[in-house]
C-alpha cells in the first residue's frame, strides 16, 4: 500500500526539473499582469523589482495564492468654492458685477458701491462721510439721489436709501463665508471715472488668505477706487465689502486687500430702521488754496489766495481768504536815470457762492457766481539810479571828472475798500475763476484776477 510519508524527496526525473522551472515563471507573471493592471487603473503607483525564482517553483505556485492588492478609497473631491472659478464661474461674476455696482459721488469723494434691493445701496463709510450732493449712479447711465440711512458703529457699513428704485439690478448676499484658498473677484470704479461699458466696473481677481468672522483677507492689492465695491464669490454671490488700506499706509504698502464679511452686511441691513439715521450737519469747513494773477493798467501782479471755505446747506459757500500779490518787473529803460518800482500787494475779503450743479457724472461740475468784499494793502518801494558828478566843477577844469551812481528810495503806504464779482467753474476738487475788483478811492481802479485751485469740497 502507498504511504505518501515513506515517499522518497529526492528528485526522480532530473531531465523535467528545466521545464517545470520555466513552466513556474511564466505562471507567475501571467499572475502578476492583471494585479499590476488594475492597480494602475486605480491609481496606485506599483513598483516591481526582478523576482527571484523560489526553491521550489512548482510547490510555491500549487501552494501560495496571488497577494490581494489593497486599494484606498478616492479621496472626495474638493467643493468648487475651494478653487477656481472657472469660464462659468468667472461668468457669473460678469454679469453680477455689470448689473449691480454702482458709483457714488459726493461733493468731497466718490467711490464704488453695490445695490441690496432695489431701494438700498451698501458701501463704505468714507466714500459718504460727507454727503452733500450724494448720488447714485449705475452702469447704464442713471443717476439717483441718496440720503444714509445706517452706519455702523466702526463706520466701515454704509446704506444708501435711493429716491427713486432701481429694479433688478440687486445682488445677492453669500449665505456662508468662502473657505481659505478660494478664489474672489474684487469689484470698483474706473480711477478715470469711464462709465462705458469696457470700463465699468474694475475687477480684480484674487484668493482668500485668512479669514475671521470681522475681515476677510484677499491676497490682492485693491485700490482707493475699489472701496465700496462687492467682493464675490465663484456663484455670482457678495461675499464681503472692499474696504481701503489700513489708515496711515498707502495702498502699494498693503500687500493684502480685506473685506467685511457678508454676515456683518446682513447684521446691517437688519438694523435699517431701528436705530435713528445718522445725523448730518448742514456746515462743512474746508481748506482752498489758489494761483492767482492779476492785470491793471499795463502792470502784472502774481500771488497765491490762501482761504478756509465753509459750505452751507449743500450749495451756499463763504470763503474768507488772504491773498499775498507781487508786481512782475517789467524791463527797465536804460536811459538815464534807471527807475524801478517794487509793489507788494496784500488783499484780504468774504467771498459768497452759490454753487449752481451742471454735471453730477461723471465727475461734479458747478458754476459758481459769487460777490465779495475786503481790504486792499499795498506797500510801494520806488527806486531811482542816476550818475553824479564827484566834483560838479571838473567841468571848467582840466582835472578829470569822476562819476558815482546815486539812489534815491521812496516808499509808500496805501490802503483801499474793495468790491468784487466772479464768476467760476468747479470741477470735483479744483475751481477755474474770474473776478473783477473795484477799489473806489481814493481813485478809481479795476484789477482783473484769474485764478486756478484747489479745494477739499
Amino acid at each position: 500500500m502507498w504511504n505518501p510519508a515513506r515517499e522518497c524527496t529526492h528528485d526522480t526525473f532530473p531531465a523535467t526539473r528545466p521545464a517545470r522551472a520555466f513552466a513556474a515563471a511564466l505562471a507567475a507573471v501571467l499572475i502578476a499582469v492583471p494585479v499590476v493592471a488594475r492597480a494602475q487603473t486605480q491609481g496606485e503607483d506599483v513598483v516591481t523589482e526582478p523576482a527571484s525564482l523560489p526553491a521550489a517553483p512548482a510547490l510555491l505556485v500549487a501552494t501560495t495564492p496571488p497577494a490581494a492588492v489593497i486599494v484606498p478609497p478616492a479621496e472626495p473631491a474638493r467643493p468648487a468654492e475651494s478653487g477656481t472659478c472657472g469660464k462659468a464661474g468667472l461668468e457669473r461674476v460678469a454679469d453680477a458685477a455689470r448689473r449691480g455696482t454702482v458709483r457714488i459721488t459726493t461733493h468731497t469723494s466718490w467711490g464704488a458701491g453695490f445695490l441690496l434691493d432695489d431701494t438700498h445701496v451698501v458701501t463704505h463709510f468714507h466714500v459718504v462721510d460727507r454727503p452733500f450732493r450724494l448720488r447714485v449712479h449705475t452702469r447704464d447711465g442713471l443717476s439717483v439721489g441718496a440720503k444714509v440711512v445706517f452706519t455702523d458703529a466702526f463706520e466701515r457699513i454704509a446704506i444708501l436709501e435711493l429716491e427713486a428704485p432701481i429694479p433688478g439690478k440687486a445682488l445677492e448676499l453669500a449665505t456662508s463665508a468662502p473657505v481659505i484658498g478660494s478664489e474672489v473677484v474684487a469689484i470698483g470704479v474706473p480711477l478715470d471715472f469711464g462709465t462705458r461699458e469696457d470700463r465699468f466696473p474694475a475687477h480684480h481677481r484674487g484668493v482668500v488668505a485668512d479669514r475671521d468672522d470681522e475681515l476677510l483677507s484677499i491676497d490682492a492689492q485693491v485700490g482707493l477706487n475699489y472701496t465700496g465695491g462687492p467682493l464675490l464669490d465663484c456663484q455670482g454671490h457678495v461675499a464681503g465689502l472692499l474696504i481701503p488700506p489700513p489708515s496711515g499706509r498707502a495702498e502699494w504698502e498693503s500687500p493684502m486687500g480685506h473685506a467685511v464679511p457678508a454676515g456683518k452686511i446682513r447684521e446691517a441691513r437688519a438694523s435699517v430702521g431701528k436705530k435713528p439715521p445718522p445725523v448730518t450737519t448742514n456746515i462743512v469747513f474746508g481748506f482752498a488754496t489758489a494761483f492767482a494773477a492779476q492785470f491793471e493798467r499795463g502792470k502784472g501782479f502774481v500771488g497765491a489766495n490762501l482761504g478756509m471755505p465753509m459750505l452751507f446747506a449743500d450749495q451756499w459757500e463763504f470763503l474768507p481768504r488772504v491773498g499775498v500779490f507781487a508786481l512782475v518787473p517789467t524791463t527797465d529803460d536804460p536811459r538815464l536815470p534807471i527807475a524801478r518800482t517794487d509793489v507788494a500787494r496784500i488783499a484780504a475779503d468774504m467771498r459768497i457762492g452759490y454753487r449752481i450743479p451742471l454735471v453730477s457724472s461723471p465727475a461734479s461740475v458747478s458754476l459758481v457766481p459769487s460777490i465779495g468784499a475786503g481790504w486792499n494793502w499795498e506797500y510801494t518801494e520806488e527806486k531811482t539810479y542816476n550818475l553824479v558828478l564827484d566834483n560838479p566843477t571838473c567841468m571848467s577844469q582840466t582835472d578829470p571828472c569822476s562819476f558815482r551812481m546815486g539812489k534815491n528810495t521812496k516808499e509808500s503806504w496805501a490802503h483801499a475798500g474793495a468790491l468784487s464779482v466772479g464768476l467760476g467753474v468747479h470741477v470735483h476738487v479744483m475751481t477755474f475763476g474770474y473776478e473783477l475788483r473795484v477799489l473806489p478811492s481814493p481813485d478809481v481802479k479795476f484789477i482783473h484776477q484769474v485764478s486756478l485751485g484747489l479745494s477739499s469740497f
